[in-house]
């Protein structure tokens, strides 16, 4: 078989499992998870601007841990410290050490989602935010549509709510991403019902709280492209990930920044877009991206992408942190790359 009719037999079956998705379950419960140095892109290792952003490492994940894979949403805390969720219901916690490995990882169901009244479409957990100053977690579910909120460290299930607003959406179409700004207000974008716009909520206050107000609105994002996950920085911008799939180039990615005014800007029924600032596909490295968090070294801000393997062996759990640049630019380019999965 042909290189070229091998990239085209894989891509065509990372599209299916991207829609669906094939679970190989191999029972363990170890809580170690590995971490193997992967070059950025492995057609020219020496580069390193993709966009406005600069590659800086990056690493497949591999762990025995049957609940391990098939990551929806990452949170970074203090000192390296990663929260992540699963599409199963599972929340990964991990460290990233200086030399690049993987330590104090822990790999555990989310609380009151097991049991026999419990079925998949309850633990289809997508989207996650964080307080830092109370620790407490959101988690936006599209199966049976709802968010749940968890007390520090995911101890416990504090509130569920099932906002009317949601019902109507489609399963797989529920909050693939919730985040909190830093006044207390949260947004929650849902999966698209096309390729074109994004419905979306900005919530006054804690979703789970019935006081809490909800203005609906729409978000546009890249053509083509479809909203997985978002970070607010510190500056009061929101890193959005974006992700495609699409024959015969296989997994895409777009990172674009939505301005502070324009989250001020938001009433009923806007519709807002964000700046695309870099682009990822092959050779880049790329798989199916659903996760966005953002660190700083002192003035340095860097982003960190993950990517859902779907719990299957033709993909990979991938990380990848790029640091952006210290001044917004006023053109940002888009990177340039070979076509071909």
């Amino acid at each position: 078989m042909s290189a070229k009719v091998k990239r085209l037999t894989l891509t065509i079956a990372l599209a299916a499992l991207a829609v669906g998705g094939v679970r190989t379950i191999y029972p363990n419960s170890s809580q170690i998870i590995i971490a193997r140095p992967l070059a950025h892109n492995p057609d020219n290792p020496a580069q390193k601007q993709v966009g406005m952003l600069e590659f800086v490492a990056a690493w497949e994940l591999r762990s025995r841990n049957e609940n391990f894979g098939g990551v929806s949403a990452l949170i970074a805390l203090a000192d390296n410290r990663f929260v992540a969720i699963s599409d199963a219901g599972t929340v990964i916690h991990f460290r990233v050490t200086d030399d690049g490995r993987i330590d104090r990882a822990t790999i555990a169901p989310l609380p009151n989602l097991h049991g026999p009244n419990v079925s998949y479409k309850d633990r289809d957990s997508e989207g996650l935010a964080y307080d830092p100053d109370s620790g407490q977690y959101w988690v936006s579910f599209e199966g049976k549509h709802a968010i749940r909120r968890y007390s520090k460290s995911f101890a416990q299930q504090t509130g569920l709510v099932r906002p009317i607003v949601m019902q109507d959406l489609p399963r797989n179409k529920g909050a693939e991403t919730i985040f909190r700004l830093q006044d207390g207000r949260f947004i929650i974008i849902a999966e698209s019902l096309d390729d074109d716009i994004h419905s979306a909520w900005m919530f006054s206050g804690d979703p789970i709280e019935s006081t809490t107000t909800k203005t609906p609105f729409q978000f546009r994002p890249p053509p083509g492209y479809r909203v997985t996950d978002a970070v607010p920085l510190p500056d009061g911008r929101i890193a959005i990930l974006n992700r495609a799939v699409r024959f015969p180039s296989g997994f895409t990615a777009k990172v674009s920044l939505l301005s502070p005014e324009s989250i001020k800007g938001i009433r009923h029924e806007s519709v807002i877009s964000a700046e695309v600032i870099a682009a990822l596909s092959s050779p880049l490295r790329v798989d199916n991206m659903e996760g966005i968090a953002v660190t700083n070294q002192g003035n340095k801000l860097f982003l960190w992408l993950i990517s859902d393997n779907n719990f299957t062996v033709l993909q990979r759990t991938i990380l990848m942190k790029f640091r952006l640049p210290d001044q917004p630019h006023s053109k940002k380019p888009e990177a340039s790359t070979a076509p071909g999965l």
